[in-house]
């Protein structure tokens, strides 16, 4: 006989479950409440600070700004109501002076100007901090951001040079070389017809094939040589790019294209702009594809990017730049504006130079043809190891000498590739704390 079992069901009911989960959901609702209670406190006070600190930030540029325009209208309007001075007034005038300047109902700027802490009389130091929405205590809820940077001047030096050819060492006049300083400016720009022809701090030795150095100085306007030689140092000081003018005509030659230094290749392309390789220091420019070059700030720097120093000893790092054939990339064949050389330059040929050339050690030109260069030229002979020389071929179909350096107030003043006046120094504008 068999017999059967009923086994009991399994206690499967979810009884009693609602309650707990319910309880569970509770809580967590009541934390994510709380929380976004106290974002909703919090949020609008960080966002609040993050509006002013953008708008004191703001502020600080402006008053930057504000000081780069008055620095720059001083010196290109002298005399203007609200232009700064060069030199820098003692004590700078207000608003420079800390004077707080309102901006509507923002806030406002409180902005300095001071020289250089390291004695460069062309840089200014100048600091703005950014206040909102006022700088005065007792304003509530403030904010307030502070920038600084240097500005350097970079300056005319088609006003302020004596001379077309000034060299800050030994010149030598080879034959058939012809230097012309007389300014033909109606505008008055570079000042009145007073130039020499040639000014050096050395020597000056003409060969007597040499043709006229002429200008217009009442000392030497009788006679058919021109010169001023043996000048004090201190004289070239007020046409002589500073160590901060140079590195600011750097980053102008980089936006250009033709900053040739540290990451050059040696060639160029198709439009004249520097090319990406190792560099060497050695340069030439010449004719065809991957060796012209195109109008602007032209800039030859030293093999390690540091600037020439008179202090320095290490005379590996200059650069030596070659320019001969026809190397510029403009239609006509000619250059047009600033060539600027960390070392020295050798030209050779019958291109026209229209600018300036500023050699910052030796020059040597050696003018063929219609060769001419018609500016400015300013050699600083750093190490002076040799002499800059300028000599010329003799002029086609007879005897006749034309002038190869011709003063042009326009074209040395490098109008429309150099910004005039104050400029910001490159890698010194940054946000500084309290």
């Amino acid at each position: 006989m068999s017999h059967s079992h009923d086994l009991a069901p399994a206690t499967t009911g979810e009884r009693g479950v609602a309650l707990p989960m319910a309880l569970i959901a509770l809580v967590l609702l009541t934390t994510l409440m709380l929380a976004f209670g106290m974002l909703a406190q919090t949020e609008p006070v960080i966002a609040g600070n993050q509006l002013r600190s953008s708008q004191a930030r703001a502020l600080a540029e402006s008053g930057f700004e504000y000081a780069l325009w008055a620095l720059t209208e001083g010196v290109v309007n002298p005399g203007a109501a609200h232009g700064l001075g060069s030199p820098l007034p003692s004590p700078p005038p207000a608003p420079f002076d800390g004077t707080f300047v309102r901006l509507g109902g923002t806030g406002g700027f409180v902005v300095t100007v001071e020289n250089d802490p390291g004695g460069d009389p062309s840089v200014r130091e100048v600091t703005s901090v950014g206040w909102t929405p006022s700088n005065a205590a007792g304003a509530g809820a403030r904010a307030h951001r502070r920038v600084r940077g240097s500005v350097v001047l970079l300056p005319n030096l088609a006003l302020r040079a004596p001379c077309v050819l000034c060299v800050r060492g030994d010149l030598q006049i080879g034959g058939y070389a012809a230097v012309d300083a007389n300014n033909s400016d109606a505008g008055g720009r570079c000042g009145g017809n007073d130039r020499y022809g040639t000014y050096t701090e050395g020597s000056t030795a003409i060969a007597a094939s040499a043709a006229t150095i002429a200008g217009g100085n009442a000392s030497c306007t009788a006679g058919r040589t021109c010169v001023a030689l043996g000048q004090p140092a201190a004289t070239f000081d007020p046409f002589t790019y500073s160590d901060a003018g140079l590195t600011a005509l750097k980053a102008l030659a980089l936006k250009n294209g033709t900053y040739f230094g540290p990451g050059f290749s040696g060639s160029t392309d198709a439009q004249g702009k520097a090319v990406a390789g190792s560099y060497s220091g050695a340069v030439r420019f010449t004719d065809g594809v991957g060796h012209q070059v195109a109008n602007g700030v032209v800039f030859v720097d030293t093999t390690d990017g540091l600037n020439l120093d008179p202090r320095r000893t290490d005379t590996s790092t200059l650069a030596a730049v070659q320019i001969d054939g026809h190397p510029f990339i403009d239609p006509s064949g000619n250059f047009a504006g600033v060539i600027i050389v960390n070392g020295s330059l050798d030209i050779a040929g019958g291109m026209q130079i229209n600018g300036l050339v500023y050699v910052v050690n030796d020059l040597t030109y050696n003018a063929t043809g219609s060769g001419a260069i018609n500016g400015l030229v300013i050699t600083q002979n750093i190490r002076d190891t040799a002499a800059t020389a300028i000599s010329g071929a003799p002029p086609e179909g007879g005897p006749r000498r034309t002038s190869m350096i011709n003063f042009d107030c326009q074209r040395a003043s490098g109008q429309g590739f150099i910004p005039p006046g104050f400029v910001l120094v490159p890698g010194t504008y940054r946000e500084r704390p309290d």
